[in-house]
């Protein structure tokens, strides 16, 4: 049997287990291709964060959808597709224009700068936004919280988030995928207040 053959069939296995809930298959199909979901953004983004927020976004879609996946093509070619078209939604959402303010408008010689920043009450809802955000954070498990607290409060990276708790980084980056699966959970019935 060819290692191609074996690997498909390994993953196939993976994905039925996954399907069913087993938290170990996702955990070892993440393992499995983290490196080369993360190189499909690696080698267009500068950004660590960037990179390390695009690979749990895939993976999270891929989680969703592992339903619909055709076991007829490789899983690894499934993955870099959804990889890769993260990786073009994320330059959709940030193509933004942009003008030089060195250049002057034939028109007039002012220009309109809009001021992006949040106005006090804007300012305001959004703080009680965050105050809302923080208790439903409190309703997950210690362990889970403590690892969203860590990486989107204290924005800690994936890496260091496992040298302070001592764990591996597929580990952390399964239970952080965890956590947020979880936590959308709870915010799913609150959507009309966001």
């Amino acid at each position: 049997m060819s290692q191609t053959k074996s690997n498909k069939e390994r993953d196939i296995a993976l994905v039925k287990k996954a399907i069913k809930g087993d938290q170990k298959a996702y955990s070892e199909l993440m393992t499995l291709y983290w490196a080369s979901v993360e190189k499909t953004f690696s080698l267009k983004l500068q950004s660590k964060e960037d990179v390390e927020d695009l690979s749990i976004a895939t993976f999270s879609k891929a989680f969703d959808k592992l339903k619909s996946y055709n076991d007829s093509f490789a899983f690894s070619t499934w993955i870099n597709t959804i990889a890769t078209n993260t990786l073009i939604d994320f330059f959709r959402k940030n193509d933004q224009k942009t003008i030089s303010i060195d250049e002057k408008d034939d028109e007039s010689s002012t220009m309109q700068i809009i001021d992006n920043g949040l106005d006090p009450e804007r300012n305001l809802i959004q703080k009680q936004k965050n105050i809302h955000i923080s208790s439903l954070v409190h309703q997950l498990k210690p362990h889970y919280r403590e690892l969203i607290i860590m990486r989107y409060l204290d924005e800690l990276s994936y890496a260091e988030i496992a040298e302070k708790l001592n764990m591996p980084l597929g580990s952390v980056k399964a239970k952080l995928f965890r956590a947020r699966d979880l936590l959308v959970q709870i915010l799913k019935p609150q959507e009309n207040e966001f």
